[in-house]
């Protein structure tokens, strides 16, 4: 019988297991962490391009899925497919008895994950807690999944302190940084010469990639707002490589938007999914990221990128200033785009580490490895 701590993780899209890779790798290494992988979410969606097979790409052995993709585009479908992942993740845990549960970030299928583990008393470990958004049920999912976890790593100081003043011990809860900076930082980026013949176009840095989800407390603006985003693109006239969204509820209206203007634009190139290493080489070689995407505040500033922040989405999160926030107008879409290509205004931007060092992953591994699973990380009560 093994003696190594169950580490149990849960991933449901590809932008959230693009964040934990480096974990998963440091967790596979560590002589004393055994880890068990539950994928579910859009990585089980052909829609989404079916990404579980860029996990078993990876070389991950993946031990329990778990499909709850809503059966419908509606917030109605989303809270039914949030109560089927409870039923089933409780089912995994009554099998497997992991040691620690860990999710990340905001997604239902983590929170469903999270309540499960904490009413069959297994300690929940969350990263990217305490962070600031106005993007709705995520908003909502990521600050409720602290409250429900006994572990936190966050991703920057100030979310360290939103963390603690929602009421958590200090003792637990780390400020260790991003773990999608670990993989920039090591260099585990796609090379240029491998992305144009791959995606049989040259990249110039004059380029655009276009990743923009719906607004779940705006789901009703869905079309409107992905409308006047491809207005002034296809004004523009750059070349941009777009990535079909999330599976919220308002998806499909944007998907049907971007599938017309790629059929009808000769330089807009629609992808279901792009693989980790290729999306980073991306953000490297490109000129801008537009949209409404956390990669564009996470990972885009370490490439010096300029970012066009579009609406309420990622408002509020911390943003180094390469970010530009703009409403959804189509015109000032349009004029900023316009303005950040401009090579002067590229050159100005300025690299700032708001994420940590690029050494996340091997800080909340050895924190799992190390903290002590008793009765005070379990009865957890509010510190004030």
């Amino acid at each position: 019988m093994s003696n190594k701590r169950k580490i149990c993780v849960t991933t449901g899209t590809r932008a959230e297991y693009g964040l934990l890779k480096p974990v998963l790798d440091e967790i596979s290494k560590n002589k004393k962490l055994e880890l068990y992988l539950i994928v579910t979410g859009m990585h089980l969606s052909k829609k989404h391009g079916y990404t579980i097979n860029e996990i078993i790409k990876d070389g991950f052995k993946i031990h329990f899925k778990i499909n709850v993709i809503p059966k419908g585009n509606s917030s109605y479908f989303m809270a039914n497919a949030l109560g089927k992942g409870i039923i089933e993740f409780s089912k995994i845990f009554k099998k497997l008895k992991p040691d620690i549960n860990l999710i990340l970030g905001d997604r239902g299928e983590a929170f469903a994950s999270a309540l499960a583990a904490s009413h069959m008393n297994i300690p929940n470990a969350h990263i990217h807690g305490g962070d600031r958004t106005m993007a709705g049920i995520d908003e909502y999912i990521r600050h409720a999944t602290t409250k429900i976890s006994n572990l936190h790593f966050a991703a920057t100081k100030k979310s360290k302190q939103r963390i603690i003043q929602l009421g958590e011990n200090p003792k637990y809860v780390f400020f260790t940084g991003s773990p999608g900076i670990d993989q920039i930082k090591n260099n585990h980026v796609s090379l240029k010469i491998e992305l144009e013949k791959k995606y049989n176009f040259k990249l110039t840095g004059n380029e655009i990639i276009l990743l923009q989800h719906p607004v779940t407390t705006q789901i009703h603006l869905s079309k409107k707002q992905i409308n006047n985003t491809l207005k002034a693109i296809k004004k523009l006239k750059i070349p941009t490589i777009c990535i079909l969204p999330n599976s919220d509820a308002g998806n499909l209206e944007i998907f049907q938007a971007l599938k017309k203007a790629a059929n009808d634009s000769l330089f807009i190139h629609l992808y279901p999914n792009i693989p980790r290493n290729d999306f980073l080489g991306l953000l490297k070689y490109c000129g801008a990221l537009v949209g409404n995407s956390s990669s564009g505040i996470i990972e885009a500033s370490y490439f010096k990128i300029p970012v066009v922040n579009i609406g309420i989405r990622q408002k509020n999160r911390e943003k180094g200033n390469n970010v530009i926030d703009v409403n959804d107008d189509s015109n000032l879409i349009y004029i900023t785009i316009k303005k950040i290509m401009n090579s002067k205004a590229k050159q100005k931007q300025k690299t700032e580490y708001i994420y940590g060092d690029g050494t996340a992953s091997k800080k909340i591994v050895n924190i799992l490895e190390t903290i002590s699973l008793n009765d005070e990380l379990i009865r957890k009560q509010i510190m004030y």
